[in-house]
């Protein structure tokens, strides 16, 4: 029983057509009688195809929520946030690293990341196999390869080695060792640096002929490939890589809190993000209702008691805006300067004696009305001036919030820490960051300059935790602030009990 458990677990979804129809949006969509058969030879089929792929991004397991509570409220940037008995999709445990192997957000982060991974080997089984156009196939593959690209370099920052699965295993293969036990952490990292690689040497320019809204580009390829350099200490490669970036059509958006509004979305700063919603039309075959981030901007919404409002002709009468979980720490809200634009394009405050009115004229009573001090103005998705879900405006869960994933500003701060190892230009880079920041003169481009800048730049946007890892900071800061993290145990998390046992113990753990 644990060996079919595990199969199912691990492989169902490389065995799966997942050709056919999900009214969801989270395998390919209906768009006729599509078979893996006339993806051999109809580009379009083709393109379907990878579509499945990219449809693995909506899971809360993915790039969603629970990516958010594994990143943002293990560290100094947040906290579990809402009321004190809510346990937050297991961030009660994670904020207080009082968790386990069976806490069940590591078992649900496993077997979504491994849908999606075994979603493009499926796809590029049949591409691989297809007889279209080699410019058309090999921008597809690169597609998928981006793809699982992404969601092994998530995976390995969160377990470190875990199964390398690249192709599809038969039924019988699927007892053998290979696909039961543990890859090392290079041999993972060499899977998303090749995936990368070829990725950046096929997909198209962005704002270039081939090149979709939407899709993978040559540079997301790129600012992925020079964030796993960062990772490894590869600093030639990641400054390399980065500067390529650079030259290509990206710049800093004007206005900082309106990169996470939907006006802001797919703008000039945006090198990759999951598409939602209206924007989803080129990646999820027209289902602009379906496409949501589940749960994403409710998990994070403002929490209380806020009455029945009306803006525009509008009513809103869903209560509250979420559950008012990952909420900006106290620590993080102290650690922005005077002026420092994003801490109000990240941040919103809320108050003991007065009302708080959002961008879009929403009304959060003072506490204890309103239940949280601080939430993420990054999450927000606004009820009356932006898309509503399909089910209206009083639906809660299934906003079309777009997930940023790669910014071009990281890609500059990516940029300056690589110089700064290497003995190139750190502050030029690190200087346009900060001036759309509101500072117009930057001296200094140390390190520990380009670190502080980059949780700033980047705050709840689900990096956190693995920076603090990265630059060998996590013991200190978060003992420093009153949460038990262990050095040499807490650096990655465990390896979900479940799937150990799928494995007959063959899957080892962490240090757990």
């Amino acid at each position: 029983m644990k060996k079919i458990f595990y199969i199912t677990t691990l492989l169902i979804f490389a065995s799966t057509i997942f050709i056919s129809s999900c009214k969801k949006g989270l395998d390919v969509p209906v768009q006729g009688k599509i078979t893996e058969e006339l993806a051999l030879i109809d580009p379009n089929a083709a393109d379907k195809l990878v579509v499945g792929v990219y449809n693995n991004l909506y899971l809360t397991g993915t790039l969603g929520l629970k990516l958010v509570v594994i990143a943002d409220v293990t560290s100094d940037d947040s906290d579990k946030g809402s009321v004190s008995t809510d346990p937050g999709f297991d961030g009660i445990f994670l904020d207080n690293f009082t968790y386990t192997p069976s806490t069940n957000i590591f078992n649900d982060f496993w077997v979504d990341n491994y849908k999606g991974i075994s979603s493009a080997n499926k796809a590029l089984a049949v591409l691989e196999a297809s007889t279209i156009d080699q410019g058309i196939r090999n921008r597809l593959i690169g597609e998928a390869r981006f793809i699982r690209g992404l969601l092994y370099f998530n995976m390995v920052r969160t377990f470190g080695g875990v199964i390398k699965l690249t192709r599809i295993p038969t039924l019988a293969e699927a007892y053998n060792d290979e696909f039961q036990t543990r890859a090392t952490k290079e041999e993972i990292y060499k899977v998303i640096t090749d995936d990368l690689e070829f990725g950046a040497a096929n997909l198209p320019i962005k704002g270039q002929p081939g090149a979709v809204v939407g899709r993978a580009t040559k540079g997301a390829a790129q600012a992925l490939l020079a964030k796993v350099y960062m990772y490894q200490g590869n600093w030639q490669g990641a400054y390399d890589m980065s500067s390529e970036v650079m030259k290509q059509n990206y710049d800093l958006a004007p206005v900082y809190a309106d990169i996470f509004r939907e006006k802001g979305v797919n703008n000039i700063e945006s090198i990759f993000e999951v598409q939602t919603g209206p924007y989803a039309n080129q990646t999820s075959g027209g289902l602009a209702c379906d496409a949501v981030s589940k749960n994403y901007s409710n998990f994070q919404g403002p929490r209380g008691t806020f009455g029945t409002q009306t803006i525009g002709g509008q009513t809103y009468s869903g209560g509250d805006l979420g559950f008012g979980l990952n909420t900006p720490s106290l620590n993080l809200a102290e650690a922005y300067e005077a002026d420092d634009v994003r801490k109000n394009g990240t941040i919103i405050f809320t108050s003991d004696v007065a009302t708080t009115t959002l961008w879009d004229g929403f009304v959060l009573p003072a506490r204890p009305a309103t239940v949280n001090e601080r939430y993420n103005y990054k999450a927000y998705h606004s009820p009356f001036l932006e898309t509503k879900s399909c089910l209206g405006i009083n639906d809660k869960d299934n906003k079309p919030k777009n997930i940023r994933v790669i910014r071009f500003a990281e890609v500059l701060l990516i940029n300056a820490e690589a110089a700064a190892h290497i003995g190139a230009d750190a502050l030029t880079p690190l200087a346009r960051v900060r001036k759309r920041a509101g500072f117009q003169t930057t001296t200094s481009a140390t390190i520990a300059d380009i670190w502080k800048e980059r949780r700033l730049e980047l705050a709840m946007e689900a990096d956190r935790f693995f920076d603090l890892v990265r630059t060998g900071q996590a013991a200190t800061v978060m003992n420093a602030i009153g949460k038990p993290f262990v050095a040499g145990k807490h650096e990655l998390f465990p390896i979900p009990q479940q799937q150990i046992a799928f494995s007959q113990g063959r899957l080892s753990q962490n240090n757990y």
